[in-house]
């Protein structure tokens, strides 16, 4: 006996039909407002005088305007449906017989063809209906990218299981995973077993971009290049999620760490640069503060240096030499010991004898600009004319010339012309320069005489007045005191 029939008299003439296809095949993932906007505007189809619009639809039904749109919508993509009009709206409904209308029309005929998947995306989104873009994106996943039914609802599925989003919706969901389903079908995914595979590998990715992500301070989800980091440190390097994590700790330098930033600290791991983060750490403190760490680029540089040949300490004494000068870039500890490396200075002792004879000289220099009258630090140019002095003379000899120099406009300068002059006439100690400078003052002195004892200016050769000293007698002078001691003649 069937659980179902009409009491006797029930069914009226006028009664709404309703095929059994569509109560098989519609109503089990219809939406429940989609159905009543359905059953409700099969009623109107046969008795169009009730008349009415999709306003007065939507007040019968107490639903939003736009939720009867939405419906309409949903029952076009289903093929119940027809839209003849736009101003105002009007639609024609089609019988569910797969004879129907699909018949007539290719496009239709290809959705009734997945018209069981398509349903079957519908009811991923409930009321949300998907428009007829996003059933081309799906659909192309079959047709196109090769996958099966049952694995491209995966992906849909996959896609709102992942979304960000509260309630997700057909438009974004359709977009991102697009790129995600193209992505996998490069990699052979057809079936349901591929995709599983795939968001099993996807997922344990995923929980590393996030553990990064929450290390950055970044509440978002991870972007697909993102994930593609992820998959290479955890796939073709080798590092395990707690390795990646403890990475992200080298990245406070940055001001804003990136994926990117932290992909070049794990590749220098990768490359044996890592074995020298703690190195190029103390360097860099050295060189510019206890909290200064090496940046992936810095380590890579650093880890350069030490395979040229460098030892650790002999980097750190370029730095400390650099922060002394107030020279704080690593560019400046690169460019001393390439200065270095001209000289064959690579070891620590090397270099640290260099430095103490260079600081010995700069002493000695800065008495000699004393001795010339001049206040200042020694400079490079200072030092490479104090070698070239001490290569021909004694420490007297440049003393003198030192002394000799001094209130000249360019001291230094003055000194080195007559350090050449006196080797170049063969002095040897400080007595011959005192006999030579002597020559040199006779000399310039009689070239001064000379020039005196050209002739006179005309304009100076005037008769002048001579004086004698009976000139100067008391009358010359007017005693004020003696004049004016009783306040004059007018007092």
């Amino acid at each position: 006996m069937s659980t179902f029939r009409f009491a006797e008299g029930a069914a009226m003439f006028d009664s709404t039909p309703i095929e059994n296809l569509f109560l098989l095949e519609y109503l089990p993932i219809a939406p429940e407002a989609y159905l009543r906007v359905y059953l409700y505007a099969r009623m109107l189809a046969l008795h169009p005088e009730l008349g009415g619009d999709m306003r007065e639809l939507a007040r019968a039904l107490r639903l939003d305007e736009d939720a009867v749109y939405a419906a309409f919508a949903y029952w076009e993509q289903q093929g119940l449906a027809r839209r003849l009009t736009d101003r105002p709206p009007t639609y024609e409904l089609i019988s569910p017989r797969a004879d129907g209308a699909f018949a007539a029309n290719p496009m239709e005929r290809d959705y009734y063809a997945y018209r069981d998947f398509n349903a079957s995306l519908q009811a991923l989104f409930g009321a949300k209906v998907i428009e007829s873009h996003e059933y081309r994106v799906a659909n192309d996943w079959l047709n196109v990218l090769g996958y099966d039914q049952a694995a491209a609802l995966r992906l849909a599925e996959y896609g709102i299981a992942t979304s960000r989003s509260k309630e997700p919706g057909p438009v974004g969901v359709f977009k991102r995973m697009d790129k995600l389903a193209a992505a996998w079908a490069d990699r052979g995914c057809r079936t349901l077993e591929d995709v599983e595979r795939a968001i099993a590998e996807r997922d344990g990715v995923n929980a590393v971009a996030q553990a990064v992500l929450k290390r950055f301070n970044l509440r978002r989800a991870p972007s697909l290049d993102e994930l593609d980091c992820v998959k290479r440190w955890t796939g073709e390097w080798g590092y395990t999620e707690q390795q990646v994590v403890e990475a992200c700790e080298e990245t406070t330098k940055a001001r804003t760490p990136t994926f990117a930033y932290l992909d070049s600290i794990l590749k220098n791991r990768l490359n044996g640069d890592e074995v020298y983060w703690q190195d190029a750490a103390e360097a860099l403190r050295e060189l510019d503060g206890p909290q200064a760490q090496p940046t992936p680029d810095v380590l890579k540089r650093y880890a350069a240096l030490r395979r040229q040949g460098f030892e650790k300490g002999t980097v750190a004494l370029a730095a400390v030499q650099c922060r002394r000068k107030k020279k704080t870039r690593f560019e400046d500890v690169e460019w001393m010991l390439g200065q270095w490396a001209e000289r064959g200075l690579f070891t620590e002792d090397a270099a640290r004898r260099y430095i103490d004879d260079m600081q010995a000289k700069a002493r000695r220099v800065r008495q000699v600009l004393e001795k010339c009258g001049l206040e200042r630090r020694a400079n490079m140019d200072d030092l490479a004319l104090y070698e070239g002095w001490r290569q021909k003379h004694g420490e007297d000899v440049i003393d003198f010339a030192a002394e000799c120099a001094r209130g000249t406009r360019v001291p230094m300068k003055y000194a080195d012309k007559l350090l050449s002059e006196w080797a170049a006439a063969g002095v040897k100690g400080v007595d011959d320069a005192r006999a030579r400078n002597e020559v040199r003052r006779a000399e310039r002195r009689a070239e001064s005489g000379a020039q005196k004892g050209a002739p006179a200016n005309p304009a100076l050769d005037y008769a002048q007045r001579e004086y004698r000293e009976e000139d100067f007698g008391d009358d010359f002078f007017f005693d004020v005191v003696k004049e004016y001691k009783d306040g004059g003649e007018e007092a």
